[in-house]
């Protein structure tokens, strides 16, 4: 039997987003539209979706907190546990630590994971990150000082960190 995940959407422009969570926590966030197809069912095969803003009313909540520059850390429970495999789900504890308005790069990620083999296997695995801002992989950047791509384009990626920037020295 296919497992619910909940669903809901929100816009904050120039976006409206696609969030999901199972009973446990948020497990997606994407664009309206990407829940008919990919990639939130190459995430999760053999998910019902069902439409229920009470359950996702949290996430919205916070994500347009962030988005206000009101939210620095994100505190609703997240589930990625049936997400990648152990290392991809590792790579992204890492990612999920970094603070608010700084970046690091893929080959940082990379030191602090044992058993990573390069930063092109870290770089993969915060490709596939489920649940952008709310595990912040906009901020993990080339050594380059470029900030590399992103699922919701490079344009987007610099948005984020220029957004988190501008709030850093915020008091709220």
């Amino acid at each position: 039997m296919a497992e619910v995940f909940y669903y809901d959407y929100v816009t904050i422009k120039p976006w409206t987003y696609f969030l999901t969570a199972s009973e446990f926590g948020l497990t997606y966030v994407g664009l309206k539209g990407d829940e008919t197809v990919s990639p939130i069912f190459s995430f999760y095969t053999h998910r019902m979706l069902v439409r229920d803003p009470k359950k996702l009313a949290p996430y919205v909540q916070q994500l347009k907190e962030y988005f206000a520059g009101t939210r620095k850390i994100f505190d609703v429970p997240l589930d990625i546990s049936e997400f990648g495999t152990e290392f991809q789900r590792r790579a992204l504890s890492v990612v999920e630590h970094i603070p608010y308005g700084s970046t690091i790069t893929y080959g940082d990620v990379a030191t602090s994971l044992p058993d990573a083999t390069s930063s092109r296997s870290v770089a993969h695995a915060v490709a596939l990150n489920p649940v952008l801002m709310f595990i912040p992989d906009h901020r993990v950047i080339l050594s380059n000082d470029r900030v590399g791509t992103y699922r919701l384009g490079q344009k987007e990626k610099i948005r984020l960190i220029e957004l988190e920037k501008s709030h850093l020295h915020d008091n709220s």
